[in-house]
């Protein structure tokens, strides 16, 4: 049995947070964010990270109590990390409270249940860092070009202001994972990120307005 956001008084929030996440393609955050806001692009991309804790189950015992928290740590600096932090601040994941640390240090990573690398964290040790966290049941996400060849999990990737993601073939059974098909689904695939997208583009318009977000992808998708 795996602990995450699959019990059963929690199930109308997954089906409610999937519909909105299909058709939004993960352009959307946390409760409590206007839907007509402006958003930057680690607002976006917190919002990411939030709807991969939703379509991700993690094993008991990765969690010391059922009170647990999840936790998220992100590595980097230059003030992106704050951004994330602000936004995802009071957050819950079914029933667990989201615990967000910061830092610039690779110690103690094994003890989150995600990992975000931003772009300002520059280690050539990075692909070590990641061979250690291939066995424990720790999601890795990156925004370089190359994160999930260097063994990362998942990773931003971005064309002009539309931001998407891939998930690394070999994650999607990882430490007692379970990555939701569902997720899988709405991932792009390495060979088109490859070809179609780039790697993040700093300082993203912030005036782009989640509504135009969601005209450009339901347009492109057939979704509505």
């Amino acid at each position: 049995m795996t602990t995450g956001t699959s019990q059963t008084k929690t199930t109308p929030i997954r089906t409610w947070l999937f519909a909105v996440f299909a058709v939004l393609l993960l352009f959307c955050l946390p409760c409590g964010k206007a839907s007509g806001a402006d958003y930057e692009e680690y607002e976006i991309k917190a919002g990411f990270l939030y709807n991969f804790f939703n379509f991700i189950k993690w094993p008991d015992r990765s969690f010391n109590s059922p009170q647990s928290p999840f936790i998220l740590i992100i590595v980097g600096s230059g003030g992106k990390e704050q951004t994330v932090e602000h936004a995802l601040q009071n957050s819950f994941v079914g029933t667990r409270p989201l615990k967000i640390i910061t830092t610039n240090s690779t110690e103690d990573l094994g003890k989150a249940h995600m990992v975000f690398f931003l772009e300002s964290y520059k280690n050539s040790d990075l692909p070590k860092v990641l061979a250690q966290l291939k066995g424990k049941p720790v999601i890795t996400v990156g925004e370089e070009k190359n994160f999930i060849t260097l063994g990362g999990d998942i990773n931003f990737v971005q064309r002009g202001t539309k931001i998407k993601f891939q998930i690394s073939p070999a994650s999607t059974e990882k430490g007692d994972l379970k990555i939701s098909s569902r997720l899988l689904m709405l991932a792009v695939a390495p060979e088109q990120s490859a070809i179609e997208y780039d790697r993040p583009i700093r300082a993203t318009a912030p005036s782009t307005r989640a509504s135009d977000l969601t005209q450009e992808t339901t347009r492109e998708h057939g979704i509505l």
